[in-house]
This record gives C-alpha cells, sequence and structure tokens, in this order.
C-alpha cells in the first residue's frame, strides 16, 4: 500500500501529465488508504471527492458459507391481504465446520425472522421464534413445513406464483448469502 504522502506526490504529477481523471484515482486512493489508517480526508479541494474516509469492506461470506448448496427453497403464496408469507429452504453443508444461521432478511419484507414450530404434550402445534439453527458440518438444514420457516412479514407488496423473492441469510461468523427464492402455491 502507498503512503498518502506518497499518493499525494502522484497526484500531483498526474495533474501534470495525466489530467483529471488520473488525479482523481489518485485522491481516491489516499481517501483509502486513510481511511485504513482511521483518517479522514474530506474534500481535497477538488469537485466530487468530499468523500468520508470508510473502513474497508468486511468480508460478505466466509468460504463455509459460500460452500453452502440450497438444494431447494421457496416462498409460499398466500390470499392477497395476508400480513405474513413463510419461506422454506434446505441447506447442505458440504464442509467440515459446522454453520449456525442466525438471522434472514429480504428486501421484499419489512421484517424477517427465523421460526420453529414445537408441539406440546397433547399435540397442539405453535410456533417460537428462534435465535439460531444449526448447520451441522457434512450436514443439511431442513426448514420445511410443520418443523421451521422463515416468517416474512410486513410487505409493500406482496409477491405472487411464479415470481422470486431474495432472502439474505445472515450467520453467526458474520457472513451473508442471498438466494433467489421462487414463490409458489402449495399443493
Amino acid at each position: 500500500m502507498k503512503s498518502p504522502l506518497l499518493t499525494l506526490m502522484l497526484c500531483a504529477a498526474g495533474l501534470a501529465t495525466g489530467g483529471l481523471e488520473t488525479v482523481q484515482a489518485a485522491a481516491q486512493t489516499v481517501v483509502h488508504s486513510a481511511a485504513q489508517a482511521g483518517h479522514s480526508m474530506p474534500g481535497m479541494g477538488m469537485p466530487g471527492m468530499d468523500m468520508p474516509a470508510r473502513p474497508a469492506k468486511p468480508l460478505t461470506s466466509s468460504l463455509a458459507v459460500k460452500a453452502l448448496k440450497l438444494v431447494q427453497g421457496w416462498v409460499s403464496a398466500a390470499p392477497p391481504g395476508a400480513e405474513e408469507l413463510s419461506a422454506y429452504v434446505v441447506l447442505s453443508n458440504p464442509g467440515k465446520v459446522a454453520l449456525t444461521l442466525t438471522g434472514v432478511s429480504t428486501p421484499t419484507a419489512g421484517s424477517a425472522m427465523l421460526m420453529t414450530t414445537a408441539r406440546d404434550a397433547a399435540g397442539r402445534e405453535s410456533m417460537q421464534m428462534t435465535a439460531a439453527m444449526k448447520i451441522p458440518a457434512g450436514g443439511t438444514l431442513k426448514v420445511l413445513p410443520g418443523q421451521a420457516h422463515l416468517m416474512l412479514r410486513k410487505f409493500g407488496r406482496q409477491p405472487q406464483p411464479g415470481e422470486n423473492v431474495s432472502v439474505t441469510l445472515r450467520f453467526s461468523d458474520g457472513s451473508a448469502r442471498t438466494f433467489s427464492l421462487p414463490v409458489r402455491k402449495l399443493p
């Protein structure tokens, strides 16, 4: 990585030899370098360069999360006006590390959560929100009707059969993975 001072000198040289585009590219490098060092360099005296320093982007998906396979997945269609939809997935973890699913989100719904289905001693079913679902190393997580689901709520516009819903799953290691799930009617 170049030092900010060296990059500023390159900016000056670029202005003399490479024009404004070279200067702007070098200035962005200075801002990025300063951000990594925890400093802010707003403006730099150039139009369009009032960029706040930002830390480097976090890793969006660990190798273990990238290796997950979506065996099947869908969003269950509901009658018009329904306030909640359920999404289902079967995820296969071919890796040697267990993973923990800790959250779900989608731009389609205002809120989403992990839910499990429990039965009491009398056989009555109830849904319970859960903080996590385990995906064993070399194993499978089945989020299927009657067992568990991803609850999607507060729709701007309810998705219809034949459309796809983008669903992002978040994991305990800070990773996330997005899948496109078709909306379909249950038989």
